[in-house]
């Protein structure tokens, strides 16, 4: 008898742990060995591509990594979508991006490729995701756009660049770039121990938004919040005409993430694999109940006790919960850390002290 597939709406392809940056705001969990124990097996990956495939149907994919460019393999799987009918679209550091390699992605024709720059310079650029990566991440940029290759802008905003947003906006706009993803800075994975130096306030985020704005509408650019923010710290609606959304996890939005060892989480900044699935290659794992799990169907069902009672509790659910899981070690008991430093003495004094010393940490604050 045939069952007919479920509904998906997007998946995360995180094709490889590796990367040619070390971000300092990168969600990886890996980061710091650069996913030395996550081994690359090319027809694992296939395997597992093919096995969502056929479990689920698929609206679209994200191929993200580490840097997807860093495998050779990655025009096998973009072959395994193309003659699936699965629309793509990518995340790139744009460092590895050759005239040769835009030439050949343009006929698989992603939505679109969105390529990082958090400086209007090399020196903010580079403070942020190391020497030598800016004049290398500007001309993939540019080699995109001469093959016909749709580029999204993004800028994680943090601490440091947030007072440049309209700068930094500029510089995608003499680049042809007006559709720009505003990531704020979110301490999960390997972020979690830069969270001092890098987590905005809400003032920081208010004021850097407010210069973001000011640029979309002298330019006619579009700028979407794709970290959500939650609503009761700040007034979204003066802010237009940024876009704001909120998590999507337990919707029918929610784009789930499969990892480079395998395993099936609810985006990619959660650690928690859904049902403890190691691999979802595991001949007794059934993708399609697998989305039963009640990590993701009782996700929304918990807030954290400070929100209770919000207007917006249902739709925010105390903001990212990734990054509460990573700093304060619950997704759902905290708050969004980008919130809770504004109420929790505990947490603001872990982060106080973590910028006066100016060190990393690779435990949780609290």
């Amino acid at each position: 008898m045939h069952v007919e597939r479920p509904k998906v709406n997007s998946v995360a392809i995180e094709l490889t742990a590796i990367c040619n940056q070390k971000c300092d705001y990168c969600y990886n969990e890996w980061r710091e060995d650069n996913g030395a124990e996550i081994p690359e097996e090319s027809a694992r990956l296939l395997a597992r591509v093919d096995k969502m495939l056929d479990a689920w149907d698929i609206d679209h994919v994200t191929l993200t990594g580490g840097e997807p460019f860093a495998r050779g393999d990655v025009w096998r799987v973009l072959d395994a979508l193309k003659t699936a009918g699965v629309r793509v679209q990518m995340i790139s550091n744009g460092g590895l991006i050759t005239d040769q390699i835009a030439q050949r992605l343009a006929p698989y024709a992603p939505s679109y490729v969105q390529v990082t720059l958090n400086g209007p310079d090399r020196a903010l650029h580079e403070e942020h995701v190391g020497p030598g990566h800016f004049d290398k991440t500007v001309r993939g940029i540019k080699a995109l756009k001469k093959h016909g290759v749709p580029v999204v802008g993004c800028v994680v905003v943090t601490k440091k660049n947030g007072p440049v947003l309209d700068q930094i906006l500029e510089l995608w706009h003499s680049l042809g770039v007006d559709y720009i993803a505003l990531s704020r800075f979110s301490p999960a994975g390997y972020a979690a121990r830069h969270a001092a130096q890098l987590l905005p306030s809400r003032s920081d985020l208010l004021e850097s938004f407010r210069r973001g704005a000011a640029v979309a509408k002298k330019h006619a650019m579009r700028l979407h919040c794709t970290m959500p923010v939650p609503p009761c710290s700040l007034e979204v609606e003066e802010l237009a005409p940024i876009q704001f959304g909120t998590c999507p996890i337990g919707t029918s939005m929610q784009e789930f993430a499969l990892g480079p060892d395998g395993q099936l989480r609810n985006c990619t900044l959660h650690k928690t694999a859904i049902g403890q699935v190691d691999d979802i290659l595991r001949e007794d794992v059934d993708l399609q109940a697998l989305l039963a799990a009640p990590e993701i169907t009782e996700y929304r069902k918990e807030t954290p006790e400070f929100c209770k009672g919000c207007l917006h509790e249902q739709s925010c659910g105390g903001g990212c919960g990734a990054a509460a899981e990573w700093v304060s070690g619950h997704a759902r008991k905290f708050p969004d850390p980008f919130v809770w430093q504004h109420i929790d003495d505990e947490l603001a004094e872990g982060l106080a002290a973590k910028r006066r010393d100016g060190k990393t940490h690779l435990e949780m604050i609290l």
